[in-house]
């Protein structure tokens, strides 16, 4: 299992909020944080476009990025990069990254796609808004790769309705050689920005992302769906507790452990329904089943039918080798 948390352009523009957002993340416990690096807008957006001005103001400089990273690593947290442009590619050849995602925008962008090709990092693909064959498409075009495929998408925030989580459980199905993962976009105000990453816990995801903030509600760029360092942990430990509990990672399911064995020694056995004498052949209409503490006794009563007693076995007394022959 792998969570991490996601900064997207909260930061708007402004670095030493960023290095605000990679201490949150160190102090919320997961493993590693995404970065969605834009460095030439004018490759990833038309100048037409009604947010360019705006997002203009939120780009860095690879320089900038380069000091980011750089911070990101020293704390121990790992990258994953994001890139929306092809120079943002220079940061992989400068720092160790987890992950490259792909933005569901660019499917079908082949000058960024193809730049996967020089490189062997894990992907993760969102898939949020591709049909079932763009899906299939991207699959086989990296069959060779480690691939996570991410359910859901952000709607400011998102509705669980059109998430649909079920999806999960249905590509874990379709891509069995992939990893699911879920990134939630749910209101913070929603206490489904906690409980919808436990639920696709259990349906089959194992990749998990979630925007975070310093101030919940405080208007920024994805503010709808980013939470508190405090909530982020909480998903942290809650999704941890699931792991143990459900301990879904083991090849070996009932396989007891040894205080499940201990309980099951707590099953009825054979006991004496009443005294028998030594030399007595044990038939059924001598035997009761009943809870005892007693130990290194016969557990089944086929076990103890047709032997012979060695000695006196009173009522409610257990059969073993040491009474029977």
């Amino acid at each position: 299992m792998y969570i991490y948390a996601e900064t997207a352009f909260h930061h708007e523009g402004d670095k030493g909020y960023l290095f605000k957002l990679i201490d949150a993340a160190k102090e919320s416990g997961v493993h590693g944080i995404k970065f969605q690096v834009l460095i030439d807008l004018n490759e990833f957006m038309s100048s037409k476009h009604s947010a360019y001005c705006e997002v203009k103001k939120w780009t860095l400089t690879l320089k900038e990025w380069e000091e980011i990273f750089g911070y990101t690593k020293k704390l121990g947290l790992d990258i994953i990069l994001m890139p929306l442009d092809i120079k943002a590619f220079e940061l992989v050849e400068k720092f160790d990254i987890r992950f490259i995602e792909i933005h569901s925008v660019s499917f079908r962008d082949e000058c960024l796609l193809n730049k996967l090709n020089e490189c062997r990092t894990s992907l993760i693909f969102g898939i949020g808004g591709r049909t079932i064959k763009e899906i299939d498409a991207i699959i086989k075009k990296y069959i060779d790769r480690d691939i996570t495929l991410m359910v859901g998408f952000q709607s400011y925030p998102s509705d669980l309705r059109d998430v649909k989580l079920e999806r999960i459980r249905e590509l874990k199905k379709l891509y069995s050689n992939c990893q699911i993962g879920y990134a939630d976009h749910s209101s913070y105000k929603d206490s489904m920005a906690i409980s919808s990453n436990e639920y696709a816990y259990i349906l089959g995801a194992r990749v998990f992302e979630k925007h975070i903030t310093i101030e919940e509600g405080k208007e920024r760029v994805d503010y709808q769906s980013a939470v508190s360092i405090k909530k982020i942990s909480t998903i942290v430990k809650k999704l941890n507790n699931l792991k143990l509990i459900l301990n879904i990672e083991s090849h070996n399911l009932f396989k007891m452990t040894e205080r499940e064995v201990t309980y099951r020694n707590r099953q009825k056995v054979p006991v004496a329904k009443q005294l028998i004498k030594p030399g007595d052949v044990i038939l059924r209409d001598l035997i009761e089943l009943k809870m005892t503490d007693q130990e290194n006794c016969y557990d089944s009563v086929e076990r103890v039918i047709g032997k012979k007693t060695l000695r006196n076995i009173k009522k409610d007394c257990v059969f073993s080798s040491e009474n029977l022959i």
